[in-house]
């Protein structure tokens, strides 16, 4: 497969994943939404990884990684591209915040059950604030042409 065609592979997992967000916001299943957000953001940096770096992305859901490696790699800094050190800084933030998200099954997880129900209001702010920041990052480099999920299992 080619780097193009995996990188649309992660912006079609990206995009799958932020309308199912708007899908359980719509049936009020908050901690999903805030889960999905995550995953939304995960998948859209892994894309600009394959697509900046030219290698698969590392099986990590930690952004704040992730997103280093791409901003900090040759292929992203020689971009032309609008990414400010303060743009920069409020991206790296936002991430943080959604890493408090993260649904973790573990068992050390279990004392901090509490944490993982959020409400409507910020399940909606998350969902906006993800959208908006999706938006800005694919902003970041070239939008491949219209595609299909035929198109990419094709052989």
């Amino acid at each position: 497969m080619k780097t193009a065609d995996k990188y649309k592979y992660w912006l079609m997992l990206s995009q799958y994943d932020l309308d199912t967000a708007r899908v359980l916001i719509d049936g009020e299943r908050w901690v999903y939404v805030a889960y999905m957000c995550q995953q939304a953001l995960e998948r859209q940096i892994k894309g600009m990884y394959v697509y900046h770096i030219g290698k698969e992305a590392p099986k990590s859901h930690n952004l704040g990684f992730l997103f280093e490696s791409v901003t900090s790699s040759p292929g992203f800094q020689s971009a032309d591209s609008p990414f400010s050190e303060e743009r920069k800084e409020a991206c790296e933030d936002f991430l943080t915040e959604v890493m408090f998200f993260y649904m973790s099954d573990y068992p050390f997880s279990y004392k901090k059950i509490a944490n993982r129900f959020i409400d409507a209001a910020t399940a909606s702010e998350l969902y906006r604030r993800t959208r908006e920041t999706i938006a800005f990052l694919r902003s970041l480099q070239p939008i491949p042409e219209t595609f299909a999920v035929e198109d990419l299992i094709r052989d």
